[in-house]
């Protein structure tokens, strides 16, 4: 409750302190990286996923070679962000899991369950000009709500920080992502011996690059971009250390959005590979409360 009552207040914070500048962002699904332009104040965005994943190491802190197979289904994970004051994003995100695994000792392992929430501020710091790029910071935690006991998490806090940039090149747009991600260390999990308290310090990146919107310019007409990206996580004591590829499109018509996206892993603590498939809906919020009062 301490983490929940940190992030309540710095978003306070700067929503209050802050001049409005109007900002203009599009979701990035199925890509994990982020646009570093805000959504506009009083725009809210629901987003609804499934999601597979094949013998990623999972949860962190799992020990290598300690699983002879895992796979992993997010059913669902469900996100919403808002735009606030122009230049201010409040982001939350839930999901709950189904793992199917058998360990290297032969031990099966079938669970249904709560994931994690999370809870983020993203920030604009300027926004993208001629010569600049766009650039924002995005901090925020996760919140353990996963059980240890089922494997369907580590039950710590984790706090991240990131910086977002980007910018339009010609038909397409970059964006990369820099920051710190520190995982609270859950102690004894599957075929590891670490011993409780501290945290694992990671180094997070990602690039991704955004086509251009194929489609008819004309109001209401379906648009569609292709998207692809290079993350990971570098730097940790304790083997969660990640990279994948992922590559995507999505299609955007009026309000909604869809998308589908595959996923392949780079390392042995990363996935093999994984699938993703979900929709957007955008909509302006004050119309909506004011229909609702």
């Amino acid at each position: 409750m301490r983490v929940w009552r940190w992030w309540w207040m710095w978003s306070v914070v700067v929503v209050t302190l802050g001049a409005p500048v109007l900002a203009v962002a599009r979701s990035l699904k199925p890509l994990g990286t982020l646009d570093a332009a805000i959504l506009p104040d009083g725009r809210g965005e629901l987003t609804f996923a499934l999601g597979y994943v094949r013998d990623e190491r999972f949860p962190y802190f799992t020990a290598p070679a300690a699983l002879d197979r895992q796979d992993r289904w997010h059913v669902p994970r469900v996100g919403f962000r808002a735009g606030a004051a122009d230049w201010v994003e409040i982001e939350a995100e839930y999901e709950t899991l189904y793992l199917d695994e058998k360990t290297a000792r032969g031990e099966t392992n079938w669970q249904y369950g709560s994931g994690d929430a999370r809870l983020h501020t993203k920030v604009r710091v300027r926004s993208e000009d001629e010569l600049y790029p766009a650039f924002a910071v995005r901090f925020g935690t996760k919140l353990p709500n996963a059980n240890k006991g089922d494997r369907l998490g580590t039950d710590e806090t984790d706090f991240d920080l990131l910086a977002l940039v980007s910018k339009n090149f010609g038909p397409v747009r970059v964006h990369t992502n820099l920051g710190i991600l520190l995982l609270g260390n859950p102690g004894q999990l599957l075929g590891n011996r670490f011993g409780p308290g501290g945290q694992d310090d990671l180094f997070v990146y990602s690039v991704a690059v955004e086509s251009p919107a194929f489609g008819s310019r004309q109001e209401g007409s379906s648009e569609l971009r292709l998207l692809g990206e290079i993350s990971g996580l570098a730097g940790s004591r304790f083997g969660n250390d990640r990279q994948r590829g992922t590559f995507g499109v999505h299609v955007s018509q009026g309000s909604f959005g869809f998308f589908a996206g595959a996923s392949v892993g780079f390392d042995t603590a990363s996935e093999d590979f994984g699938l993703q498939l979900g929709a957007t809906y955008a909509w302006d919020l004050g119309k909506w409360v004011e229909k609702i009062q």
